[in-house]
């Protein structure tokens, strides 16, 4: 289960059609838990960044840490969603966003 869904994610970047091309980084699966790393260029000259820790738990996959790290074509951050547990004020702890300075 944890294999098909990094594959998933995979088949997924090679028809989205605002990816241009992309590399996994690292990829790692086992019957409980998976991890992947990629790394996008998006057809409008930026970039995406992500990774996911999963595990398998009652039958699904569960997401146990993220993140994902969106930067414009001049290297600039536009949007970074992640679960780092920093930020600890915030209702949505620890989910959380970071936004470009602009």
């Amino acid at each position: 289960m944890i294999e098909a869904y990094l594959e998933e994610i995979i088949r997924e970047l090679f028809i989205h059609p605002s990816i241009s091309t992309f590399r996994v980084v690292r990829q790692e699966a086992s019957d409980e838990e998976g991890y992947i790393r990629v790394k996008c260029s998006l057809s409008n000259g930026g970039t995406l960044e992500f990774s996911e820790y999963v595990e398998q738990s009652a039958g699904s996959i569960q997401i146990i840490t993220y993140n994902y790290h969106w930067q414009n074509a001049k290297g600039a951050l536009v949007k970074r969603w992640d679960n780092v547990e920093h930020h600890k004020k915030i209702r949505t702890f620890p989910h959380h966003l970071h936004l470009s300075d602009e």
